[in-house]
């Protein structure tokens, strides 16, 4: 085989596999991860991760070297830049429900552009009614 032949690839086969990977690539969509520092480094981190990544994502997180060296520079204008580059924004409130100032931002910077903004639930169990409790609810609603 010439040199030329091993340049352009000659002995590459494609296989099924390869191509899947590389369409799976090609065609996924990005989520910026937004969430409090407090969340960095946590389980709660990875899991949110692997759960957005399971449903298809490629996840772009700010807790990375490269974002906080550039949010140094530029502060959340930087990151506003990075969202606008998503496709969809994912986002975990604090443990109380309470949203910090800049993931707040972070929601109103893909609000700007209509980049649909997913808040990833915190709190279920806490927060499930009880039969009774329910139609308690469904009644001062007036839904029932």
């Amino acid at each position: 085989m010439s040199g030329l032949e091993v340049a352009l690839g000659a002995n590459i086969v494609p296989t099924d596999e390869n191509l899947e990977k590389e369409k799976q690539s090609i065609f996924k969509l990005k989520i910026y991860y937004a969430h409090s520092i407090g969340l960095y480094n946590t389980p709660q981190e990875t899991r949110d991760i692997e759960l957005l990544e399971s449903l298809g994502f490629e996840v772009i997180n700010p807790n990375t070297l490269l974002h906080h060296e550039n949010y140094q520079r530029e502060g959340m204008g930087y990151f506003k830049n990075v969202i606008w580059s998503c496709d969809a924004l994912a986002f975990r409130a604090n443990f109380d429900n309470s949203i910090g100032s800049g993931v707040a931002l972070e929601i109103d910077f893909a609000g700007e552009k209509n980049i649909p903004v997913i808040e990833l639930p915190s709190n279920i169990s806490r927060r499930r009614l009880s039969l009774e409790e329910t139609r308690g609810y469904l009644t001062e609603t007036g839904e029932r």
